[in-house]
């Protein structure tokens, strides 16, 4: 809605609904998030759990997530003739904060299974275009990984069926039947095809910082989940909430 206002030049608009929507990213970071800031929670008072944050592709492939200096409010396509036209004001800043994106790409690489990466702690099953949208928004080395293990998915199941977009991530692999095959959800597939071409090839770039020396850091899942659920870190201190860190 701020986007929108300031288009239509609302400007009173576009600062009240900007001002709203960065204090609610910074309340999601406070409740939504790990006390030790490893990974998002499924919900906010479900300690011990975590999530896959799907959606924050959307951030990136609406032109949220540019390099800083590199916000045009025009960007070329590669169709000829064809412009986006990214949403807002050339001095724009990030909403999803960097931290948030590394956070997530790190946490994939720890729980992914043998077939994927499960949809969330519940179950180790998953919905293969949500894989996808995740790993669009990961670095080279955890999308390579997502990809490999749902190649190992197709090749080593023995369906012959077409593509579906929920089975199991570990032992058989299973899937839950004929209502679950060749739906059009699984035009998620084309995620990072689509993020590679999305605000003029920029989108891509924006998430360059993914790759950069000391981005990847391990993650010791069954400590972090441990420490989550007792508030306490691995020496016993308590933590503190995300906000204060």
């Amino acid at each position: 809605m701020a986007e929108i206002s300031n288009v239509l030049g609302k400007t009173s608009d576009s600062k009240y609904y900007t001002d709203i929507a960065t204090e609610y990213m910074d309340k999601w970071q406070g409740f939504g998030i790990s006390r030790d800031g490893t990974h998002a929670k499924l919900a906010y008072t479900w300690y011990g759990s975590w999530t896959t944050i799907y959606n924050l592709y959307a951030d990136s492939l609406l032109c949220f997530h540019l390099p800083e200096e590199k916000k045009p409010s025009t960007l070329s396509g590669r169709i000829k003739g064809w412009v986006q036209k990214a949403i807002g004001v050339e001095t724009r800043s990030t909403f999803v904060p960097d931290k948030v994106y590394s956070m997530q790409s790190n946490w994939y690489h720890a729980v992914l299974q043998q077939y994927g990466l499960p949809l969330d702690s519940r179950h180790l099953y998953t919905k293969s275009d949500w894989e996808f949208f995740a790993a669009a928004v990961t670095s080279k080395k955890t999308r390579t990984e997502i990809l490999q293990s749902i190649a190992t998915w197709v090749n080593e199941t023995t369906t012959d069926r077409p593509f579906t977009d929920l089975y199991e991530t570990e032992g058989t692999g299973g899937w839950p039947g004929p209502h679950f095959m060749a739906r059009p959800v699984v035009g998620g597939h084309f995620a990072f095809l689509a993020l590679e071409r999305a605000c003029g090839g920029k989108a891509v770039e924006g998430l360059g910082f993914l790759d950069e020396p000391g981005a990847f850091a391990e993650v010791d899942v069954r400590m972090a989940l441990e420490a989550e659920m007792y508030g306490v870190d691995a020496l016993g201190s308590e933590q503190p909430a995300m906000e204060d860190l």
